[in-house]
């Protein structure tokens, strides 16, 4: 298959959709998060228009938005803003695809001394048991379904600094000892495997056998905008096998390649204070703010890369280091240091890729004169210069203090910890760390001081709420009173009695709030003190809006009171930029915090964090984040964004509490569209207010916060009718709940018949049946409508399988027609006609659906036959009987139901049918064993379908089913599975084609033919009958076997009994 059919693979899209979510989920900056959510809720027509002109030749990107970012200030202490555009979902989605594709070809080329940017790859250790030896590091495909783009960051980052302080003990001994080195040292070194530099034969080390070795640094400057288009494109031309055969890739890559900036909606000032410039019209060089550009720039290096690599084989005594812009050097001697950054410098001029060497970024700094002669301001005389680098540059190999990797270890340390597991003293104590990386003045050698406090920050503001202890006393003085009052409202007892006891609790109460609001108080203005030194670094910021959402806290005015100091300083657009990221993360929380209300599963102290964030939020002045436009205050365009969607997010929060909370709900009314609007709201303002359709938002709201996942909440009736379903988007967002069509839904299907799919079959009945009297009036023109009128007319000589699961819904837990065993068994009978002689064509599988899978009444018990609406228990049946009986009397199936949700559409089918056919039996499987067919309401928009699959993940972990049969489920209908199941016959896009990558799926349960399917389905039942037995009065019962492998790999696929433990 060519690289080109690859890229246009439906399932290559949907994965890069699922990168770019996750790593807008991720991103720190700004961006349009009504445009992702328009985009989700339109997924299967946006993904389809891709792959159109992906296929058809006519890629045009759209313009790259300018949308100025902080970034770190000068010598003297100001302030300033980098390039930063913000690039439209479409356009990110298409990159993530191409470099699916192409990218792991390209990724495995670059060397292993280059850590930054590249892309995710499945990586574990395995624990060696034998004695002596060490924990194997196993580096696997490339992976795609797990939504993730490049690395994690204990796999660049840490790596590049433990690999080069390591690489210093190399140099100067043939061995290094392990008892020296920290617990992430040692798996560092593991990881050198593909490092050059820790061959034990590699270093030419001088006769003189010194111990001191001289270590340098440069930067790039400007890099990414630096970077031209023609050195990306030149290296895939030249670095991809086969690339130069496919001339539609070529223009593809050509016409991706070509971006347009726009700066509209900024103001001149703002525009005039980006570094470097961004002029409207053509930008040859990487755009800042696409996702891919850190792999497009490791591209265009990878030329010199490779040079680079041969030299270093060739001379063997330096050691280089490249992490994106920021090259380390080692060398044994001082002179042959400086040669060698000469030669890298005249490297990067020869390949004229575009970028240079950052003249104020040498470390030590006296490298600038050393290595440009052409520096005419020199602070001392050249020999002076050079012994001061040679002083500052001085390493001792085998001690590499200046290269030592603690802080990073103890930062490991501290994300790998798992608070919810710690003692009080272990929390305590872990807390005292973290203030002391958020505060303490550490040399930025290992990490950057502004991310080492941001990585304190989030870790302080995520375990400050897990602090909380109930007080001892105040738990015992209430169940003193719940022992006086033996179930009695206190107001019913004699006041002189519970009157001490009320007394006692309440001043508990008052001393255990004061005590939390002063711990919570301190570790915000530990917050606040990291994020006043580093104001440019937006996470820190963004870290005090999360803390306050978890917390409870009320920050807002000290918050205020900074953007108020620097409204009109240097400050003032890096105040600006700030105002608008609080609204914008201020949006999301304000959702979370408005569902949490209602949720009946928080903690209290959750609950009521929540609730105070709300309060707090609806009574601070946000004036000086970002305020209010007229004619006397205008807006950048990223600021009307930010507070688009944070009045957006109050009306939708405000519906989401209007029943449990009516003042709250109204006060963030006022706050969102002021107290005239909010007097008699409407939804139709919200669109009035923002100009985006209200299915947009809400789609924006629930996946959010994954609120309302079955079942709709109680106003979507009322919402509903203000949606608009001439629009697309209010179509679609109508469609996640069919049995509440509103009137104008009807109307608009009843004008136009042919809108609806000939696989929305299953969707129109589930609207049809809950609303007989406005699907009677669709014309019968559409194919779709007739067959859904036909269904709803016939009669059935069996119960189809909706309508089994929602009469043993009401069965007893313990009876076998409600078991495992049986669901099972279902699925057995529907797969079993293929195998026999005279039976169907696989083909027929092609159109499974529940409503067309017949179970036989005599599967019912004797009285609810003869009584249909019956729900009492029913008989009792032993298994031995009920196995028998299911054997005799078997499950029909009748194909003819088309329904996207079951169905997966794909454009090409041909070689990938089976894995089409095994979601459906997964999903009759999924359903019979939750005793219900209603989907996520998501699949009911299509597209979500195939996006939002990992609902089912969730809902598999909380079935009480044996793990043999989890295994199944998951092979059918996670992503991974069918990921999986590709690796070997699309081995170029895992990055696999010459086999070499580490085997990852020894824990997969790989289902790759019917046959496969019904031997595990067979195994699992037996597993189970050893399971079954008959309790007292003959109830049958079933234990429930767990294997802790989950049916790993096994050899043809199958157990023994033996491996079983049976």
């Amino acid at each position: 298959m060519t690289w080109f059919n690859l890229l246009l693979m439906p399932e290559n899209l949907l994965w890069a959709w699922r990168k770019a979510r996750r790593c807008y989920r991720m991103a720190d900056g700004l961006f349009d998060q009504a445009e992702i959510a328009a985009f989700e809720l339109n997924l299967e027509a946006e993904l389809t228009a891709i792959r159109h002109d992906f296929e058809t030749g006519n890629w045009r990107n759209r313009p790259i938005r300018l949308v100025p970012q902080p970034k770190k200030p000068d010598k003297e202490g100001k302030p300033r803003l980098r390039q930063y555009f913000e690039i439209s979902v479409r356009d990110q989605v298409a990159w993530i695809a191409l470099v699916n594709v192409l990218g792991p070809e390209l990724d495995q080329r670059m060397p292993a001394w280059s850590y930054g940017n590249r892309l995710y790859r499945a990586a574990w250790y395995e624990e060696e048991t034998a004695e002596g030896q060490n924990s194997k590091l196993n580096i696997g495909p490339y992976r795609h379904s797990a939504g993730y783009l490049y690395r994690h960051f204990k796999h660049s980052w840490p790596l590049f600094r433990r690999h080069i302080s390591l690489t210093a003990r190399k140099m100067v001994g043939k061995s290094i000892e392990e008892d020296d080195l920290d617990a992430g040292e040692r798996l560092a070194l593991e990881q050198g495997d593909e490092l050059a530099y820790f061959h034990p034969t590699f270093w030419n080390r001088p006769a003189s056998g010194d111990n001191t070795l001289y270590a340098a640094s440069l930067d790039l400057s400007k890099f990414y905008p630096s970077v031209q288009v023609s050195a990306i494109q030149r290296g895939f031309d030249t670095l991809v096998e086969g690339f130069s055969d496919e001339p539609r890739l070529s223009a593809l890559l050509s016409a991706m390649l070509r971006f347009e900036v726009d700066d509209g909606g900024l103001d001149q000032a703002l525009k005039a204070k980006v570094d470097p410039i961004a002029p409207v019209g053509s930008f040859d060089g990487i755009p800042t703010g696409l996702f891919v550009g850190g792999f497009l720039a490791n591209v265009a290096m990878l030329p010199i890369d490779r040079e680079v690599e041969k030299l270093l084989l060739q001379h063997r005594n330096i050691a280089h280091f490249r992490f994106v812009d920021d090259h380390e050097f080692l060398a044994y001697d001082f002179d042959r240091l400086l040669e060698w950054m000469t030669e890298y410098a005249h490297l990067l001029a020869r390949h004229g890729i575009g970028v240079e060497i950052e003249r104020e970024k040498y470390s030590p700094a006296e490298l600038k004169w050393l290595l440009h002669p052409d520096e005419t301001v020199e602070p001392k005389k050249l020999s002076e210069l050079r012994s001061v680098a040679i002083a500052a540059a001085s390493v001792d190999g085998r001690k590499p203090t200046q290269l030592m990797t603690r802080t990073l270890a103890q930062v490991s340390m501290l994300a790998a910890t798992d608070f919810d597991l710690l003692t009080d003293a272990g929390r305590s104590q872990r807390l005292e760390q973290l203030e002391w990386l958020l505060l303490a003045n550490i040399p930025d050698n290992e990490i950057r001081g502004d991310t080492r406090m941001a990585f304190a920050a989030a870790r302080i503001a995520n375990l400050t709420p897990a602090l909380f202890r109930p007080n001892e006393e105040l738990l015992l003085e209430h169940r003193r009173l719940k022992a006086l009052t033996r179930g009695k409202a206190p107001a019913d007892l004699e006041p002189a009695m519970v009157k001490p006891f009320l007394d006692r609790i309440a001043e508990l109460e008052k001393t255990e709030q004061e005590n939390w609001a002063a711990l919570v108080k301190r570790h915000f203005g530990l917050l606040f003190e990291a994020f006043a030194t580093h104001p440019d670094k937006v996470r820190l910021f963004t870290r005090l809006l999360d803390y306050c959402r978890v917390t409870g806290h009320n920050g807002f005015d000290r918050m205020r009171r900074w953007m108020d100091d620097h409204t009109d300083d240097d400050h003032k657009f890096l105040q600006s930029y700030l105002g608008a990221m609080a609204l914008h993360v201020l949006a999301r929380h304000v959702l979370t915090a408005s569902v949490a209300l209602s949720q009946p599963d928080l903690l209290h102290r959750e609950r009521g964090a929540a609730r105070a964030f709300l309060e707090n939020l609806v009574r601070a002045d946000l004036e000086a984040f970002v305020p209010r436009a007229s004619e006397a205050v205008r807006l950048q365009q990223f600021q009307w964004n930010a507070r688009r969607a944070f009045e957006a997010a109050l009306m939708l929060g405000a519906t989401e509490i209007a029943m449990t909370d009516a003042t709250l709900s109204n006060e963030m009314l006022v706050r969102a569209i002021g107290p005239e609007k909010a007097a008699a709201p409407g939804f139709v303002v919200l669109f009035e207010m923002t100009g985006v359709p209200l299915g947009v938002w809400f789609h924006w709201l629930f996946t959010t916060t994954g609120a309302h996942p079955m079942q709709p909440p109680v106003y979507w009736a009322t919402a509903a009718k203000s949606y608009e379903p001439s629009r697309p988007e209010d179509w679609n967002g109508l469609r996640r709940y069919p049995r509440l069509l509103p009137p104008a839904a009807w109307k608009r299907l009843a004008e136009d018949p042919f809108l609806l799919k000939s696989d929305d079959e299953g969707w129109l009945l589930d609207a049809a049946r809950t609303q007989p009297d406005r699907f009677a009036g669709l014309p019968n023109i559409a194919p779709v409508i007739a067959d859904v009128r036909a269904r709803v007319g016939n009669s059935r000589a069996t119960l189809s399988l909706v309508e089994w699961t929602e009469k043993t819904a009401v069965m007893d837990s313990s009876d076998p027609r409600r078991s495992e065993w049986t669901a099972l068994e279902i699925v057995r009978q529907i797969l079993e006609p293929i195998f026999e002689p005279e039976g169907p064509d696989i083909d027929y599988l092609d159109r499974l659906h529940p409503e067309d899978v017949g179970i036989p009444f005599e599967w019912l018990p004797a009285d609810w036959r003869a009584l249909p609406e019956a729900t009492d228990a029913g008989d009792k049946i032993t298994w031995e009987a009920w196995q028998s009986l299911t054997r005799r009397s078997r499950v029909a199936h009748s194909p003819g139901m088309r329904d996207y949700r079951y169905h997966e559409v794909l454009v090409s089918v041909d070689d990938r049918a089976w894995p089409r056919r095994l979601r459906a039996l997964g999903q009759i499987l999924w359903g019979i064993l939750r005793q219900s067919f209603v989907l996520p309401a998501a699949w009911n928009i299509r597209g979500q379908e195939r996006s939002l699959i990992e609902i089912v993940a969730h809902d598999i972990e909380r079935l009480t089913i044996s793990s043999f049969t989890i295994s199944i489920l998951r092979a059918c209908l996670l992503p991974r599975s069918r990921e999986t199941s590709m690796l070997t016959q699309f081995p170029m896009l895992f990055g696999n084609a010459k086999g070499q990558s580490a085997d990852d799926t020894e824990f997969d349960q790989l289902i790759d033919s019917p046959d496969a399917l019904l031997a595990q389905i067979k195994q699992a039942q037996d597993v189970l009958q050893k399971s079954q037995m008959t309790v007292l009065e003959h109830k049958p019962r079933q234990l429930i076997p767990v294997r802790l492998r989950q049916m790993g790999a096994f050899i043809d696929g199958m157990p023994s009994e033996e491996e079983l433990g049976l």
